[in-house]
């Protein structure tokens, strides 16, 4: 029987405390860098900032994302965001200062990632719900995602580096590609749209199960 591995995590939420610290301290606007400043800008008092920095103070995954981009810190915020399961790791930020380098690792990837297509491709047409994967193929399957993941990692290493030395706007581009996802009907314009679809699927999925009922 293979092995389940719990979520792995890098950091301790301990951590959090010193993150929202440095982030502060280190904010490249010398105004965000004041207790003062970030206290009116997240409606909180100062004793209680102080209290946050020091770990005495509880703070919410919301008010870490609030005060990382209060002081324009996207690096302790893919920390936070990691802590509490929702995303990788930061990059080592000296991966990251160079779009030609960031390009030559995507390169391979990109083709690596087309190559696990085709496995992928290969797997469907093996497939059968009722039976499931062999051994080997399921091994196929984990390493073939692992390459799928490759190409996204690297893909947002790229961004990142545009960002960071072309001054990319990452907030920009994210947003025409929502724009045009809407357009495109790939993502729903609102939660009670979503939502409604989602109730629609789960009575369809209990129909269908009550319907298996002898």
């Amino acid at each position: 029987m293979q092995n389940s591995p719990a979520k792995a995590k890098l950091y301790n939420p301990s951590a959090i405390p010193t993150i929202l610290k440095t982030a502060r301290e280190r904010a490249l606007k010398p105004e965000r860098r004041t207790k003062r400043w970030l206290t009116e800008h997240l409606g909180i008092s100062e004793r209680r900032l102080t209290g946050i920095e020091e770990g005495t103070s509880q703070i919410h995954l919301d008010e870490c994302i609030e005060w990382c981009e209060a002081v324009e810190d996207p690096e302790a915020l893919e920390q936070i965001m990691h802590i509490y399961g929702i995303g990788l790791p930061p990059t080592d930020p000296r991966l990251l200062e160079s779009v030609s380098d960031q390009l030559d690792n995507l390169k391979p990837e990109i083709e690596e990632a087309f190559q696990a297509a085709k496995q992928i491709e290969q797997l469907s047409q093996r497939w059968r719900p009722w039976k499931g994967f062999k051994e080997h193929d399921q091994q196929l399957v984990e390493s073939t995602a692992k390459q799928i993941f490759d190409i996204k990692h690297a893909a947002e290493c790229l961004l990142s580096a545009m960002e960071k030395e072309w001054g990319l706007n990452k907030q920009h581009v994210e947003a025409t590609w929502i724009n045009g996802a809407i357009s495109n009907d790939i993502v729903m314009r609102s939660v009670s749209d979503y939502e409604k679809l989602r109730r629609e699927r789960t009575d369809q999925e209990r129909l269908a199960q009550l319907g298996g009922i002898k």
